[in-house]
């Protein structure tokens, strides 16, 4: 099931910068893959149940909503109209096609919509049974491209399908946290100060990796058991968004002071080796307590 809405007010949800040029990352909280082929928006955001989705968990059946906050590459025409298109795929983690949409706006082809005022595109999805089967992880492949150029975003959203008495993972107002690097990052029912990143060489352990080192100094909000308990996860791309494996483990120091109820926490994560000086490497850092509530997720390029 699909359901197209468009939508002139504004909402508060996770982020990502405004820019035009060709680029491609990962979102944190969800581990949406973006790839900005000219067309863009001030904000993505996942919404399921009224919250705004912190994990890439949803059940099957389930309605959730992908919205673009303020999308921006569509060509305005003489009458100062756009003419925007999305298709929708579903895929298996083998990328095999499960469910093929099309262009979901092919109504709207001939009419267009007014530029001014045209603040959100959402559409809404269930995730059938009858097309997952027995697949527990699936792949939602959202091509936005404009009718009047060549200009597209890609967004492909890997899910994790969650039991139907699953409790969902979702927040009203998800934190930004501020980095050294403008790196994204997020957090929910907890603060910090900042996150210091930097890559490090130094490390001893495996002498021949170098090591993304995120330091999150005065996190409020939790305690070192906590920390200590909670589940620790890494994820690295090359420059064309393909993850690579990395068989070395993450590394962690948990500190802090139980009086003033403060957290320190410093992970070093290994992402390429010592040798291989390229550019463009995209590695996301998630820690989350066992209760699922609590998140830090940081995407950083190096």
């Amino acid at each position: 099931m699909l359901k197209i809405t468009f939508l002139s007010l504004l909402s508060l949800s996770i982020i990502c910068n405004t820019t035009f040029a060709q680029t491609s990352g990962v979102l944190p909280l969800t581990g949406i893959q973006y790839f900005n082929e000219g067309i863009w928006a001030k904000y993505v955001e996942v919404g399921i149940d009224g919250a705004k989705l912190i994990s890439n968990r949803i059940p099957a059946n389930k309605e959730f909503s992908i919205t673009l906050q303020l999308p921006t590459g569509f060509v305005t025409d003489a009458a100062k109209k756009i003419y925007p298109a999305a298709e929708v795929t579903v895929l298996n983690g083998r990328k095999q096609v499960l469910a093929s949409m099309g262009n979901v706006l092919k109504a709207y082809e001939g009419t267009g919509f007014a530029a001014q005022g045209y603040n959100a595109l959402s559409l809404k999805i269930s995730l059938r049974t009858e097309w997952l089967k027995n697949e527990t992880e699936c792949i939602v492949q959202v091509r936005y491209y404009d009718l009047k150029s060549k200009k597209q975003l890609r967004l492909l959203f890997p899910v994790s399908i969650a039991a139907a008495n699953e409790p969902l993972s979702v927040s009203k107002l998800p934190i930004s946290i501020q980095t050294n690097d403008q790196s994204l990052g997020m957090s929910n029912a907890l603060k910090m100060t900042k996150a210091d990143i930097m890559v490090d060489t130094s490390i001893r352990v495996a002498p021949t990796n170098a090591y993304l080192s995120i330091d999150m100094p005065g996190i409020t909000g939790t305690d070192m058991a906590e920390v200590l308990g909670g589940k620790y996860s890494f994820w690295v791309f090359d420059q064309s968004m393909n993850e690579i494996k990395i068989a070395d483990k993450l590394l962690k120091k948990v500190g802090g002071s139980m009086e003033d109820q403060l957290v320190n926490l410093t992970v070093k994560i290994p992402f390429r080796s010592k040798t291989d000086l390229k550019k463009g490497y995209t590695i996301r850092y998630r820690w989350e307590s066992t209760d699922k509530k609590k998140i830090i997720d940081i995407v950083t390029s190096k």
